[in-house]
């Protein structure tokens, strides 16, 4: 009987598929990369979720690992380079969010614009007349910058330019040049266009070692004073002291983070002391709805390379082709 190890638990649904299948299914104790080694050397496959780093060891570790199932699109928790040298499958679930975190990063742009949390505050301090100072402002006719264009920000776009009528203005170097043809939106040439347009800029692009802290100080001085940054990506793509000294200054309006380059971010962090920013935990894509299918997914995934099938989704397919 093949065994699948989770690193944490999955959708008791994804389970079932996978028993009903007749797989043996075990959970690590705990997520932690040198605990999930300890179990991983029999496993034919292994899924993992956000707060495993599966390391380069931990995956040699795995004598009979065949593929290594992610519940979600970004795979930077995985070392890719090890499961490619080793013809191990990284399959990943990227269709399986995408709803869930553009209307999450929709969400943010709704509460930081009217200013929900400060007016909420407000009332339960008696502090009423806050109504009076005209805060908020309105979303359509502003623009938005989107970092990134793949499914996630393409939907993204098409909430805010359909129901509130915003303009969309957007950066993806890896995209082809022919992609613009088939969307009304205006495509920029590079980030500091989009810096000083926009009166919305969400990310939606990978982390990688090249985007790492990619907004930082010179970026963000680029923005418009009265302008929002959203995150519902990565964390490590922005500089986070860099943010809150922005924040701080009054040189950006505010910001909305689901994504932090510590998770949980450490107790000592500057954002902690921020009015203006609105923070929630890596929970962009955590619906009740998204969860299971991320899980279902991640489960057909494995499932499909331990049965000796092609599966749908495949991050490393190329990388692999080229090992073999």
């Amino acid at each position: 009987m093949k065994k699948v190890l989770l690193s944490q638990k999955i959708h008791e649904d994804a389970e079932k598929y996978l028993k009903d299948r007749g797989f043996f299914i075990i959970t690590s104790p705990s997520p932690e990369d040198e605990v999930v080694r300890q179990h991983i050397s029999d496993a034919d496959a292994i899924i993992v979720r956000t707060a495993t780093k599966l390391s380069r060891e931990t995956i040699f570790a795995g004598a009979k690992l065949k593929v290594i199932a992610r519940t979600g699109a970004g795979v930077d928790n995985v070392d890719i380079e090890a499961a490619s040298e080793k013809g191990i499958y990284v399959c990943n679930t990227p269709e399986a969010n995408i709803e869930s975190v553009a209307e999450h990063a929709v969400a943010f742009m709704l509460a930081l614009s009217k200013y929900l949390f400060m007016m909420d505050k407000s009332v339960r301090k008696n502090e009423f007349a806050v109504r009076n100072k005209y805060l908020p402002v309105d979303l359509e006719e502003k623009t938005l910058g989107l970092l990134g264009f793949g499914k996630i920000g393409r939907r993204v776009a098409q909430k805010c330019a359909g129901c509130f009528g915003m303009k969309i203005i957007y950066f993806d170097p890896y995209l082809s040049e022919d992609i613009s043809t088939l969307y009304e939106y205006k495509r920029a040439g590079d980030m500091d266009t989009v810096f000083s347009e926009s009166d919305f800029i969400s990310l939606h692009m990978p982390y990688t070692k090249d985007s790492h802290h990619i907004i930082g100080s010179r970026l963000l001085s680029k923005m418009k004073p009265g302008a929002f940054i959203i995150n519902t990506s990565r964390g490590g793509i922005i500089d986070e002291a860099a943010l809150a000294e922005a924040l701080s200054a009054g040189k950006i309006c505010g910001a909305a983070l689901d994504v932090f380059e510590n998770e949980p971010p450490k107790e000592d962090s500057p954002l902690f002391l921020l009015e203006n920013i609105i923070l929630s935990p890596h929970s962009a894509a955590l619906t009740k709805e998204s969860a299971k299918r991320m899980a279902m997914h991640a489960a057909q995934g494995a499932a499909d390379v331990l049965e000796g099938k092609t599966p749908k989704w495949v991050f490393n397919r190329d990388r692999i082709s080229k090992a073999e």
